[in-house]
Parts: C-alpha cells; sequence; structure tokens
C-alpha cells in the first residue's frame, strides 16, 4: 500500500531534505542540551558549506516523485530513506537562501528541487529552530519505497530505468 503525506505527518507545501541516516537527527549525545543537539545534528546534515539539495512537495504524486529521483542511481532501489520536512517560512528565519535548480530523474518533479546556500552558522540556527518546535525525522521504509517505485515504474516514470525516449510518465504528460 502507497504511504501518504499523513503517514509522515507532512503538511501540503513543504520542502524535504534527505538525511543519511535517521540518527543523524536524533544524536545519541546531548539529549537534554537542545543546542548541542542541534550543533550536531547540523554537523552530520550539512556537513560543510556548499549547496544543499532541498524538493518542495505539496502532493503524494509529488513525495512519489522525489522518492523515485533520490533512487534513481542508488543501489539498492529499495531501501530506507530517511528525511525531515521543513516549512519555507522556517528557512526564511534563518536566512536561507535557496533557488530553483531543476534536477533529479523524475520528469514530473524536476522542477521542484531548490538548491540551498547555507554556512554554518545558518545550519545550526536552521537545526536548533526545528528541534525546539520538535519536529522528527521520518523514515519511508523499504516496503514503502518499494511500493512507490513499483507504482512510479507503472506509471512510466523515467527515474525508474525506463529509457528516456519511450517514457510515457503519467505524471508528467
Amino acid at each position: 500500500m502507497l504511504p501518504t503525506l499523513a503517514d509522515f505527518d507532512i503538511r501540503s507545501g513543504v520542502f524535504i531534505r534527505k538525511l543519511n541516516k535517521l540518527t543523524h537527527w536524533h544524536p545519541q549525545e546531548g539529549d537534554n542540551d537542545l543546542s548541542l543537539r542541534a550543533k550536531l545534528a547540523s554537523e552530520k546534515i550539512f556537513p560543510d558549506e556548499r549547496k544543499h539539495s532541498l524538493w518542495y512537495i505539496s502532493t503524494e504524486s509529488e513525495f512519489y516523485g522525489v522518492v523515485a529521483s533520490l533512487t534513481a542511481t542508488a543501489t539498492p532501489k529499495n531501501r530506507d530513506i530517511d528525511f525531515i520536512w521543513i516549512e519555507e517560512s522556517e528557512l526564511q528565519e534563518v536566512g536561507v537562501v535557496f533557488e530553483n535548480v531543476p534536477n533529479g530523474d523524475c520528469l514530473y518533479v524536476k522542477s521542484l528541487h531548490f538548491d540551498a546556500d547555507i554556512n554554518k552558522s545558518i545550519f545550526h540556527n536552521l537545526c536548533y529552530n526545528l528541534m525546539s518546535k520538535q519536529r522528527e525525522a521520518y523514515r519511508c521504509k523499504k516496503r514503502q519505497t518499494t511500493c512507490i517505485l513499483e507504482y512510479q515504474r507503472q506509471i512510466g516514470c523515467k527515474s525508474t530505468d525506463i529509457d528516456a525516449e519511450s517514457c510515457e510518465c503519467q505524471s508528467w504528460r
């Protein structure tokens, strides 16, 4: 069964930031010190000062396309995908500058990719702000990813190894 945005407590119209590990959002050190937790998380989630990918989603179809794009070059494709969601106002509150830079293999969501320029101070402030709001990180589990990828394959999504020339993506068309 395909997961819904509600399964991940995602509100419509938010940015998704992929995490390498769910534990990066919940470092064991500093459990009682929010500032230390935010510092440790920000160092893991945003390890250096460069552009970081964000995906804007409003619908389940867009979420599915992002999952497909995130797994397009991964091996194996059916993997856990850890992420946090962030409201645009939360990015703006701490001064994150982001720009739309189309990217990814799913043609339907390619235009929903953004690059964010973030420095270490902003990294920390963003994580602190989200943690103070008790924002949780979520995991799209392997079985959910598998269902999403199968659905994307059925609708002809290019990110599921379908040749671009023969792409029949029903969402994109």
